[in-house]
């Protein structure tokens, strides 16, 4: 039994998004190095879908993970999550692909003190929200994840673009026909946590 189950009550079914839409979200931490990668590819990613939409596809940016992915990723169809991966011997700007059981390294999506991914969709699931029935997590090894310093190692920035590049390529070519619903609850998203293209 897990932290969440409750003796003689029934687990419920997960709850999937039936919406069309698309997010990608960008974690990471704009202050210390490589850690910002995360939020560094999808800015580039912004800038690509600016000059060209794709339909039904959201770009979201965050600093924290835990309760706030649940708000952050609820309601969409399809996630795909942008971070670091922090690991002895690191290869730096190697992107890994990783499901949701498999994200240790990942100061966000993996804390003793807050709410993994792995569990805010567990959690998300017995409270009946919503969540992507397709989660993608890329994952890009840093080299530096310790230094106050704006800005990546060399290895990682050489990344940022070819990765961000190769994730438009990918949702082009899953675009819906027509625009998926949009709501005011996607919207706010939008207003609140879009990555910046400076």
């Amino acid at each position: 039994m897990n932290q969440f189950e409750v003796p003689g009550m029934e687990t419920p079914s997960t709850v999937l998004s039936t919406s069309g839409r698309t997010v990608v979200l960008g974690l990471g931490n704009p202050v210390l190095s490589d850690d910002a990668v995360g939020l560094a590819v999808v800015s580039a990613l912004r800038k690509l879908l600016i000059t060209a939409p794709i339909p039904g596809v959201d770009v979201l940016a965050s600093t924290r993970a835990g309760f706030e992915l649940i708000d952050l990723l609820r309601d969409y169809g399809r996630a795909i999550l942008v971070d670091c991966l922090a690991i002895p011997d690191p290869q730096p700007g190697r992107v890994r692909r990783l499901a949701l059981d498999d994200v240790a390294g990942s100061s966000r999506l993996v804390n003793a003190h807050e709410l993994s991914v792995g569990v805010a969709f567990q959690l998300a699931e017995r409270m009946g929200i919503p969540m992507p029935s397709e989660v993608e997590i890329l994952a890009i090894e840093a080299a530096d994840t310790c230094t106050i310093f704006e800005g990546l190692t060399p290895a990682v920035e050489a990344v940022v673009v070819p990765l961000s590049h190769e994730i438009y390529e990918d949702l082009k070519r899953r675009a819906p026909a027509t625009e998926p619903p949009d709501t005011e609850d996607f919207r706010t998203r939008r207003g609140f946590y879009e990555p910046s293209t400076d």
